[in-house]
């Protein structure tokens, strides 16, 4: 998750500036446009944090 994570802050910064996860995390801009960069590195941060949130609490329930 934190190389994901990672891929997707470095292309937000390339993208929109030293600002702009700051500025553009949560509004569409965040996603970028299909087929570029940006949206790939958005879908793979979306997917790696769904499979940990699901390991997250796949592990709280057997415990």
């Amino acid at each position: 998750m934190t190389t994901a994570d990672g891929l997707w802050r470095a292309e937000m910064r390339r993208t929109y500036g030293p600002e702009g996860v700051l500025m553009y995390a949560y509004a569409p801009e965040g996603q970028g446009g299909l087929g570029t960069p940006l949206r790939r590195s958005y879908e793979a941060r979306r997917v790696a944090v769904a499979l940990w949130r699901h390991e997250r609490h796949r592990t709280q329930r057997s415990a």
